[in-house]
């Protein structure tokens, strides 16, 4: 990524360089030229001036003169036009390693970030961020009863539900947040510099989108639930931490949820990836 970040700052470093030299060559040889024209032009307005060697010559060696510049401005005209096509280049060659490098971080049916730019990445976000003295939330959420829709509804179904449920997250935390496929049907945010009550809200937002979202909710021909379990940063904590505290707190609130349901309802499902 810093090899990217760096290829077009170089490459206008390199271009700006190679035009500066060709323009001072160009002016240098301009300017030669033109005096050395001047004065065999003023020279051979003056008989016995110019030696009758010279004087015989003189025509030709103001062609001469005329073309090497032409010359020299056709091969600057054609190294430019090199340069803008090896640029063109590399910038097509930063666009497809950018998008690589985004499809690599990427869930391919969410659109989300995946588990591995977690895995990778956010460990140093973390040390960051605690560096700064910024708060730090977790936010996990599972759907409820997904191993049932999936079965009966099919994966098709389940698989919209994903990523619907995906851009409603989304839309529940800020821009600056990171929002995860961290399996299955979890989905995860994390959330760097979050007010105390920020969790709160971003809770109370998840249930509201979901409820309100009644085209998304008729596919299914039930209510599509989902339990939340939080976490928050702790002096001495890791990220694992942070993770295990929040599946811990996901567990509670979906056992809290199946202790409030009617017997004959179907209990959740288990935090166990689908």
């Amino acid at each position: 990524m810093a090899q990217q970040r760096g290829l077009r700052p170089n490459l206008k470093q390199i271009e700006r360089r190679d035009w500066e030299l060709w323009s001072i060559a160009l002016i240098l040889i301009t300017v030669f030229g033109g005096g050395l024209i001047l004065f065999l032009y003023s020279a051979s307005l003056v008989p016995g001036t110019l030696p009758p060697s010279l004087s015989r010559f003189f025509g030709l060696l103001l062609f001469g003169l005329v073309g090497l510049v032409l010359l020299l401005n056709i091969y600057l005209i054609d190294k430019r036009r090199s340069l803008n096509q090896l640029r063109q280049v590399a910038l097509e060659q930063e666009a497809e390693l950018a998008e690589q490098a985004r499809i690599a971080v990427t869930d391919p049916l969410t659109g989300l970030y995946n588990r591995r730019y977690f895995d990778e990445v956010m460990p140093s976000e973390l040390d960051r961020a605690i560096e700064q003295q910024r708060g730090v939330d977790i936010i996990l959420v599972d759907i409820d009863n997904f191993r049932k829709l999936n079965q009966e509804k099919g994966h098709l179904l389940a698989d919209y539900a994903l990523r619907e449920f995906g851009a409603i997250l989304k839309r529940c935390v800020r821009a600056t947040d990171h929002v995860f496929r961290f399996g299955g049907d979890e989905l995860l945010a994390l959330l760097f510099g979050a007010k105390p009550d920020t969790t709160p809200i971003v809770e109370g937002r998840v249930h509201q989108f979901l409820k309100a979202h009644k085209r998304f909710q008729q596919r299914f021909g039930e209510p599509l639930t989902v339990s939340i379990g939080a976490a928050t940063y702790k002096e001495g904590n890791t990220l694992e931490g942070l993770v295990e505290e929040a599946e811990v707190n996901l567990q509670a609130a979906k056992a809290a949820k199946a202790a409030h349901m009617p017997a004959a309802s179907t209990p959740p499902d288990s935090a166990a990836p689908n």
